[in-house]
């Protein structure tokens, strides 16, 4: 069993752990000196940065809710356990990890959680016939009943974030990297034990979805991987590789291991992760907290940031560093720092809501603002009071008392680990979810709206001026950034909400009903919910709202319902399930027991309301096909049903035009653009209508990845009937126009070629009608690519005479041609 060394403190601070856990061998067979010198650190680190120190006593007060202690761990008494950090504190020049482990206050072991049977992820089914709104019999459930998720696990942290249908169908070619330090001989078997536990699909080098690579980005037999095995970030590994996986069990995952945790060895270890074939996201778990020439040097150490990846960098675990420190390299303005909350259900927490979970600013999360780093664009519009970079820019869980299972076999073994070590990975798996791995933290911001806001909570003690820094608030605060991950940010299947405050959905239980409450997300589809009861986990009762149909919203809607007809003095099990047109989601079992007789309060077993939500359900829906005719002019019948012809596409990099002719008969119409990135669309839908007797409808979809494979169909409907085109597949350019210059007689051109495949094209610059130049360009995978063009004179006098010169890259793919342009 490993202990925790009294020399890792990073601050001295006498309630809590200290910092590392090791075998007590491993620490005493360290050189002569070695504690000496890590505490002379911490006192140095503590004297210069009292606020630090602050921060890490603030959080080390906090504790798990024991009804998350005692699910996790089997300890009843959420005091018995402290998180330690695994990692030495780091120097100017050497990096620490960030993971933080549950551990036995006192005695410094780690605390092994208490596994039990997994609940499945997979809940869903393609959408059926809807059932009428009566309490009628039900047929074999579509799929078996399941009991409720354990805290730290997939399935768990899925509905937390109402992830569970993007985990289960996206995904598809993103691949994460994570940079980390010293070798982990174990990462892939570790990996297969997690991945293995909860029902995860296999990850492995065989089947092409793990790789490891050195820190030149070297793999298998070429590779030169560290000489050194520190099980401290052995530890780390595993938590990244599992954070990954529980989130986006369908990405491919590069580790890229540094030879040290020496920052030129880290610097080049991003570097080369950079440049790996197909990476959509970098995971970097670690941190050099800086201030003054060293932040300076940092700056100019080497790359975090590349073209169509996103970078997602730890915030830091000791809280609100002080003034002038800051924690690189979620510091730098181009990488998206993943802030920290506290993720508890409402049972732990005590607190309704429609989510059935609540979310609040760890008090470790760190956060900051750097003078010296320009202030991005996408946080300009907030008017914050920092003159420069403020972070985080999103978060996640990262608080160790609500913290992970991860697999380690160098640790006995399954443990419970937290820190922004966590929260990153799962943000980068998040992005690949959701597709935006191109666009960096100015996604999150745009899709503000669409994420949750921890609204509570506090990291440490800020000047007034930028207080929003170091307490959670509603909208941008420094903890957890513009919000945290949510699924509601994408259209699809809908989502189940957690139960409530007794960690049940039953609110009122007599002899003969239940009052039952919870909440679904109908993630932008029209959605339907009822629900599944009976004395066996085979349910065969079905009941719902007299108006099951709750919308197309995005923010989660309660509902609230009786079954009645009951029998006294029995054991009744029950889910919430829910539909729209990207598929079904069946909720967790979970039971109540009627009383033997009514209570002389409430003799005829009606149900009263007990807690209110503190979310209204929201006034408007939005239909998606079939639709509903538009509302107008009644058209005369009969009603011919409209047709869809001459579809057509012209995709560039990010954005897609489409173009369809409509036939109305004269009626009113609504016709409907369906998208997304697998032949069941559901990604998104743009809509119009129209009651001439011929429309020509056009959309432009925006917001894709290049080099990346969609689907989309048109779909019409009026009171005559229903028409769809047949699903067209179609791929974005997979090359980008990154910048154009001219010198002299040449003309430089800077191209990136996206995804892991050599990019082959035609360059054509063109002046109106008139062909400048055509050219063929050939660019390796991932890489971007200056071509250089000679113009003639003729040709530089009309380019810079006409206004509308431009460079065109033409590139085909299945006889379909993607086309990007910029000006000259």
């Amino acid at each position: 069993m490993r202990r925790f060394p009294a020399s890792f403190l990073r601050a001295p601070e006498p309630s809590r752990s200290p910092r590392g856990q090791v075998s007590a061998a491993w620490g005493t067979c360290r050189r002569p000196g070695w504690t000496l010198l890590l505490s002379s650190i911490v006192a140095l680190v503590a004297a210069l940065f009292p606020a630090a120190a602050a921060a890490q006593a603030s959080s080390s007060g906090a504790q798990a809710s024991p009804s998350i202690t005692n699910a996790t761990t089997g300890l009843s008494d959420a005091g018995s356990v402290a998180p330690v950090a695994a990692c030495a504190p780091a120097t100017p020049v050497r990096a620490t990890c960030l993971a933080q482990v549950l551990s036995v206050r006192g005695t410094r072991a780690f605390v092994h959680p208490r596994l039990r049977r997994p609940s499945s992820i997979y809940r869903f089914t393609h959408s059926r016939a809807r059932r009428s709104h009566a309490s009628t019999p039900a047929a074999t459930p579509a799929i078996a009943a399941a009991g409720a998720p354990q805290p730290g696990t997939p399935a768990y942290l899925q509905q937390a974030y109402d992830l569970a249908w993007l985990s289960g169908t996206a995904g598809f070619g993103e691949t994460i990297a994570i940079v980390d330090a010293f070798d982990d001989p174990n990462a892939e078997s570790d990996l297969a034990v997690y991945r293995a536990e909860f029902g995860l699909p296999p990850c492995t080098s065989a089947n092409g979805c793990f790789t490891k690579y050195d820190q030149s980005g070297n793999t298998g037999a070429s590779a030169t991987y560290p000489g050194t095995v520190d099980p401290h970030w052995e530890l780390e590994i595993s938590l990244d590789l599992d954070a990954v996986s529980a989130l986006c069990p369908n990405c491919n995952i590069d580790l890229v291991e540094a030879n040290s945790d020496q920052t030129p060895d880290l610097g080049a270890a991003q570097t080369a992760a950079g440049g790996l074939p197909g990476v959509s996201a970098i995971s970097d778990s670690w941190d050099v907290p800086l201030s003054g020439y060293q932040a300076y040097k940092f700056t100019r150490s080497g790359d975090y940031t590349f073209p169509w990846i996103t970078t997602v960098a730890a915030s830091g675990d000791v809280g609100y560093p002080g003034s002038g420190v800051n924690n690189f390299p979620a510091a730098l303005s181009g990488v998206t720092a993943a802030g920290g909350t506290t993720l508890q259900p409402a049972s732990a927490s005590g607190s309704p809501s429609v989510r059935g979970f609540t979310e609040s600013a760890w008090s470790g999360a760190g956060s900051g603002c750097d003078q010296w780093q320009p202030e991005p664009s996408w946080q300009s519009a907030l008017g914050l009071g920092c003159n420069g970079r403020s972070y985080s820019d999103i978060s996640a869980d990262g608080d160790p008392n609500t913290g992970m299972q991860v697999y380690d076999s160098d640790d006995d073994g399954w443990v419970v680990v937290g820190g922004t070590s966590e929260s990153a990975p799962l943000i980068a798996a998040y992005y690949a979810l959701v597709g935006a791995t191109a666009e960096g933290a100015s996604w999150a911001y745009s899709n503000a709206s669409l994420l949750n806001d921890p609204t509570d909570g506090s990291n440490g003690t800020c000047s007034a001026s930028i207080s929003y820094i170091c307490n959670g608030s509603p909208g941008y605060d420094g903890p957890t950034g513009i919000g945290s991950i949510s699924g509601a940010a994408v259209t699809g299947a809908p989502g189940i909400a957690g139960p409530g405050t007794n960690g049940s959905y039953s609110q009122l239980v007599t002899a003969k009903s239940a009052q039952l409450r919870g909440g679904i997300y109908p993630n932008g589809q029209d959605t339907t919910y009822w629900w599944e009861y009976g004395t066996t986990t085979s349910y065969g009762q079905e009941a719902s709202a007299s108006n099951n149909d709750i919308g197309g919203g995005t923010a989660p809607v309660p509902v609230n319902d009786t079954l009645s007809g009951l029998a006294p003095g029995t054991t009744y099990h029950y889910r919430l399930d829910a539909q729209n047109q990207s598929g079904t989601e069946y909720g967790y079992d979970y039971t109540f027991t009627t009383p033997d007789t009514a209570s002389s309060s409430n003799p005829g077993g009606t149900p009263t309301t007990t807690t209110a939500y503190t979310q209204s359900p929201p006034t408007t829906t939005t239909s998606n096909p079939p639709v509903t005719p538009p509302s107008g002019t009644t058209p005369t019948s009969p009603v011919t049903a409209p047709a869809v012809t001459n579809v057509h596409i012209a995709p560039a990099a990010t954005s897609a035009t489409v173009s369809a002719t409509i036939a109305t008969g004269g009626a009113s119409t609504t016709y409907i653009l369906e998208y997304g990135s697998t032949p069941s669309l559901g990604q998104g839908y743009l809509s119009s209508q129209s009651s001439r007797a011929s429309a020509s409808a056009q959309w432009t979809v925006r917001s894709l990845s290049p080099g990346k494979i969609y689907y989309l169909r048109v779909v019409a409907s009026n009171a005559g009937g229903s028409a769809a085109a047949a699903v067209i597949r179609f791929k974005t350019s997979p090359v980008t126009i990154s910048r154009i210059s001219k010198s002299g007689s040449f003309l430089y051109v800077v191209l990136r070629c996206h995804g892991s495949a050599t990019c082959r094209l035609r360059l054509q610059g063109r002046a109106a009608t008139r062909v400048l130049f055509s050219k063929p360009a050939t660019i390796r995978g991932n890489r971007t690519t200056t071509v250089t063009l000679r113009l003639t004179k003729s040709m530089r006098t009309l380019a810079t005479r006409s206004k509308s010169a431009r460079v065109f890259v033409l590139s085909t793919w299945s006889g379909s041609t993607a086309t990007v342009s910029a000006a000259i």
